[in-house]
């Protein structure tokens, strides 16, 4: 495998493991702090969750799981802009 291939496949597992942390965020809300407003949903409802929803949680978890989000977002865009990774290719 060439070296720019192996950027680019730690840019896409970066990307899932950000995804990954950000769903465990909206799993906690819905059990805890955001319980109420979380239960108008029911199942089968589709709804985008936005980190910027979750900033202001008061929640010790989800303050450290969003910082964690945030640190992998800053990875990924450095690693990305150091090596001129267009968007083209980090389709899955």
């Amino acid at each position: 495998m060439m070296y720019r291939n192996s950027v680019i496949e730690s840019l896409q597992v970066l990307e899932n493991v950000r995804n990954q942390v950000f769903t465990q965020v909206v799993n906690l809300a819905s059990h805890g702090e955001y319980k109420e407003v979380l239960d108008v949903f029911e199942e089968g409802d589709e709804y985008t969750f936005d980190m910027s929803q979750f900033e202001e949680s008061v929640d010790v978890n989800i303050r450290k799981l969003m910082n964690l989000c945030h640190d992998i977002e800053l990875v990924y865009n450095s690693i990305q802009n150091v090596n001129a990774v267009g968007g083209e290719e980090l389709t899955f």
